[in-house]
């Protein structure tokens, strides 16, 4: 016998009849969620799936470093705490950065800045050598959607290249795309997606013009607020807008979203509220879909070392005790037309990112701030 069988079957519009009942003063249509990616139905299970993979885990809790001092300490306490991940942003490499550190047992992520010189960027080239998992990554187009500045793309691009011809452990090679201030840039879903999946296709476009090989890895850092449902959704609409570009392009490749919190939502706010946050968002991050989600200092503003083994066991309950996945997601159709909604609409402004010659050509002619109004 079924759980669920000691429960009435109800329908859509059953439900719909009980919520105006219990409701006498409102309509149908003050239910409706009006969006710019269009209206959410709550009452209606009448929407197409997406039909991507529910196979995705969150296998990666980093913490994110972009100071250099007391760095050894800082990470060997996190990986103490539990992180099975790092992640050193916009740091220059010294050897006692892994004083005692396992790198062979955990993932290192590095984050390079086009704007190093060759030297800077070529330590790390021969760090990698003999790492076996992680990543050696860069953004060429780091800043040009806040900066666009043709000198210096013209700088960064060059760097790329240079970095990619010679790269030496190609395990740590992959395209990633910075995302994470988009969410604070643009005032709706539709657009910041739309945007996120043409500055990657620009930096695909840069690998096929100067015959640079396509790495199997493609990795997108995005930052998420605590609108629940649609962060979740967002997480969705970007991995189906990823799969569309790189069917276009006729490549097999595996997408790893990873999640930041962002940081405007926390601004001015009390330690609990900070704290309900983090747990929100790594839940987001596990029903979407996501493959890894960002810890780090700014999160608390405490030098207490106990709050950063609070707030790295938030993600490690829910992922090992709570079994959180986004299988959970599948079938709330809520998130599913959300996700839907939020995917055609930024497909379709994605294609009219392109119509116009890509978003660099939009950047460069000033035409972007149009576009965007």
């Amino acid at each position: 016998m079924s759980f669920w069988s000691d429960f009435v079957v109800t329908n859509p519009k059953e439900w719909e009849q009980k919520v105006l009942k219990d409701f006498k003063t409102k309509v149908k249509e003050d239910f409706i969620f009006k969006t710019d990616y269009g209206n959410i139905n709550p009452f209606s299970k009448n929407v197409n799936s997406l039909h991507i993979s529910r196979n995705e885990i969150l296998k990666e809790i980093r913490w994110k470093f972009s100071s250099q001092k007391n760095l050894n300490k800082a990470i060997l306490n996190r990986l103490n705490n539990g992180v099975n991940s790092i992640y050193l942003s916009g740091i220059k490499f010294e050897k006692t950065i892994f004083k005692n550190v396992m790198c062979d047992i955990i993932n290192n992520h590095i984050k390079l800045n086009p704007k190093w010189s060759g030297n800077d960027l070529q330590l790390w080239n021969n760090w990698g050598i003999s790492i076996a998992s992680g990543t050696l990554r860069m953004d060429p187009l780091e800043d040009m959607l806040e900066n666009y500045d043709d000198h210096q793309l013209k700088v960064q691009l060059d760097s790329y290249l240079n970095f990619k011809k010679t790269l030496n452990n190609q395990n740590l090679n992959c395209i990633y795309v910075d995302c994470t201030s988009h969410e604070s840039y643009f005032k709706n879903y539709g657009l910041e997606i739309a945007v996120t999946a043409a500055h990657l296709n620009e930096i695909i476009e840069f690998h096929k013009s100067n015959k640079i090989e396509i790495p199997p890895r493609f990795i997108i850092s995005i930052a998420i607020n605590n609108s629940y449902l649609e962060s979740v959704s967002k997480i969705i609409a970007i991995r189906t807008l990823i799969h569309r570009i790189s069917n276009a392009h006729q490549l097999n490749i595996n997408i790893e979203i990873e999640t930041v919190i962002s940081p405007k939502i926390l601004q001015n706010k009390e330690f609990d509220f900070r704290l309900m946050s983090i747990t929100c968002i790594c839940m987001a991050s596990l029903l979407g879909g996501a493959n890894s989600f960002e810890l780090s200092d700014d999160l608390i503003e405490s030098h207490d070392e106990y709050w950063k083994k609070i707030i790295v066991n938030i993600p490690l309950i829910l992922t090992e005790e709570s079994h959180l996945n986004n299988h959970m997601s599948e079938g709330a159709h809520v998130i599913e037309e959300m996700a839907s909604k939020m995917a055609h609409k930024s497909w379709s402004l994605f294609k009219n990112i392109e119509t116009q010659n890509g978003l660099l050509q939009l950047l460069k002619t000033n035409q972007f701030s149009n576009f965007i109004k």
